[in-house]
């Protein structure tokens, strides 16, 4: 088990509602770092020809269409070292997997005779089985179908045991898909504060615990841990707990093989502590990101390349990459540079490779599991072919011969100017300061697409706070849909809204995070960017925003005012903070394309405060 180490102790007092006060003792927690070593012999090779893997929905020895041989024989001529077999259990009685028995098998038959490793790709969160505990937020929402990660029942009946089988038959690694499948949302909006996960906090910081537990209501809880600027100890607190976890699952797997590895999805550290637990310094576990699905590799990419490295995780970052939205030639450039600049890539849906091979049949290029339109399936494997040849070139040559990284977009600056008049929050920005105001347009998507509605943010200030306003034009007819109402709703994004990220002090690691709905509905977060805690909202962290929206016929306009106060003190002339903004509904559209997510804080603008 990995050593947690205390960085440094600090003591807060607390006064507790009918209690005397309780001192809380905070330790900070740290962790040694684990970075990777030289890698278990018998895994070597994936140092030395990073890894090229593909997510195989089918198997490996039957024939592939159109050609006389099999399809793990056809992916190994391609180049590909590495097979992510897709199996799930039995719909009507998920207490059995017969496909893990029957296919796994033959699969790994082929595997060895090609020299192919299999891993097992497993879905976490999906195929519920009550009992289990339920995931609460830090504001006291319980969801209805999403378990809370720390439930060792459910982690025991959905995960660990079908690892432990898989070990058993011989699978040379199993990858933990660890989005929410079949849950109320894909990923977990913070730590949890179900009742148990709240008290193993507690009694780490009191011995008064039960009278603090009994003493704070559920939907204070978060609100509790953020009053005490404790929100990222009890984050680091989960983050351990998870890590020891994961961590004991692998001790069981690499004891039945003592090489067995470990991989998981969708993106870097997507339930924290998992990276550590699952991976050691010679047998690392495997980053299978997605964040590339869309983009390829892009400057998160490298970010998160970097925070592997220097943070000294035990992981090799795999870039992902979604064969629909990338013609062959754009593919195969993907590859190798996510081959060249990271661990390695994988193809995403693997199965548009190995599966109606012309150009005839429409279910092809069907989305999401399809192919770029007018393409063949060898189409993309001679492109991959000839890039693996060429990578291992590269790989034995002088890096300074390499390809460069593609340049990025610049990201844009502008000014931000002192409001020349007052402002009324009613949503109809009909003040002189509007007019005055700085004046975003947003023409691109999020991934640099010309947009097909016009959004317009207008940005000013005055001493006490930062004015924000967006002009929202609809499509003839169009109805905007916000079909809940009410205070930090985390699901906002999914409705017609806008969404404001700020980052005083230009930071990357902690930043404000601003969702309003067309109704001027508020969900306000405070976010950690961090390796270490994952990347979420605080739910429970609220300031004093204002918002208020106006409807015509033809668009929402929505005004915003977020006080300094809330977000540290007010910005001197000159002073540089980065931001983001982006309009959800229809295009994605964002004032600085981020090529990939919303959470990119290294594709942010910049204001400049008047």
């Amino acid at each position: 088990m990995k050593q947690v180490v205390a960085i440094f102790a600090a003591t807060f007092s607390a006064t507790i509602a009918g209690a005397t006060p309780s001192p809380l003792q905070f330790e900070p927690i740290g962790q040694t770092p684990e970075p990777v070593g030289t890698i278990d012999p018998s895994w070597q090779w994936l140092a030395e020809q990073k890894v090229r893997a593909n997510w195989q929905p089918g198997d490996l020895h039957v024939t592939y269409p159109g050609r006389d041989v099999p399809v793990g024989d056809v992916l190994k001529e391609a180049g590909f070292n590495l097979v992510l077999l897709a199996i799930d259990v039995d719909r009507n009685n998920r207490s059995i997997s017969s496909d893990l028995e029957s296919r796994l098998p033959p699969n790994l038959a082929t595997g060895r005779r090609l020299g192919l490793p299999i891993f097992v790709k497993w879905k976490y969160g999906s195929n519920h089985e009550d009992p289990y505990r339920r995931y609460v937020e830090s504001n006291g929402k319980r969801h209805e179908s999403t378990c809370c990660p720390l439930e060792p029942d459910y982690f025991e009946r959905h995960i660990a045991r079908w690892a432990r089988r898989s070990a058993e038959l011989g699978a040379q690694g199993f990858s933990i898909d660890t989005e929410m499948y079949e849950s109320d949302s894909t990923g977990y909006a913070g730590p949890c504060f179900c009742d148990i996960c709240f008290t193993h906090f507690l009694k780490s910081v009191t011995h008064q615990w039960k009278e603090v537990f009994t003493s704070i209501p559920l939907a204070e809880r978060g609100k509790w841990v953020a009053g005490r600027d404790a929100v990222a100890h009890y984050s680091r607190h989960a983050a351990r707990r998870i890590e020891q976890q994961y961590d004991s699952l692998r001790t069981q797997c690499q004891a039945i093989n003592p090489t067995f590895l470990f991989g998981y999805a969708p993106l870097l550290e997507h339930i924290p502590g998992i990276t550590r637990g699952l991976g050691t310094s010679e047998l690392p576990c495997l980053i299978f990101s997605e964040a590339e699905y869309i983009s390829g590799p892009r400057p998160q990419t490298w970010a998160n390349v970097e925070d592997v490295r220097t943070t000294g995780l035990p992981g090799l970052y795999v870039s992902g990459h979604m064969i629909l939205m990338h013609d062959p030639e754009a593919y195969a450039r993907h590859a190798l540079m996510g081959a060249l600049y990271a661990d390695g890539w994988w193809a995403w849906f693997g199965g548009a490779l190995t599966t109606f091979p012309g150009k005839e049949d429409p279910v092809a290029f069907q989305s999401p599991y399809g192919r770029a339109a007018d393409t063949t399936t060898m189409d993309y494997l001679d492109r991959l072919r000839r890039t693996h040849t060429r990578l291992e070139s590269l790989l034995a040559s002088n890096p300074a011969a390499w390809p460069a990284k593609d340049t990025p977009l610049p990201t844009p600056t502008v000014d931000v100017p002192v409001r020349s008049s007052s402002i009324t929050m009613d949503g109809a920005l009909d003040e002189a300061a509007w007019q005055t105001a700085t004046r975003l347009r947003l023409d691109r998507t999020r991934m640099d697409e010309l947009v097909t509605a016009a959004t317009e943010f207008r940005i000013c200030r005055d001493d006490k706070a930062i004015y924000i306003a967006a002009t929202c034009h609809l499509p003839k007819g169009y109805i905007p849909r916000v079909p809940e109402r009410g205070r930090d709703n985390a699901l906002i994004w999914e409705f017609d809204g806008v969404e404001i990220f700020l980052a005083p002090g230009q930071s990357h690691r902690r930043y404000y995070q601003f969702m309003i709905s067309a109704h001027g509905d508020i969900c306000d977060l405070l976010v950690d960017h961090d390796v270490g805690l994952g990347v979420h909202g605080t739910p429970s962290w609220n300031t004093n925003v204002q918002a208020a929206s106006h409807w015509g016929t033809d668009r929402y306009q929505l005004e915003v005012r977020i006080p300094f106060a809330d977000l540290g003190p007010t910005p001197k002339p000159g002073e540089k903070w980065n931001a983001n903004v982006y309009r959800f509904v229809p295009d994605g559209a964002a004032w600085s394309p981020t090529f990939g997510g919303f959470h990119s804080p290294l594709r942010f603008g910049t204001l400049i405060f008047e």
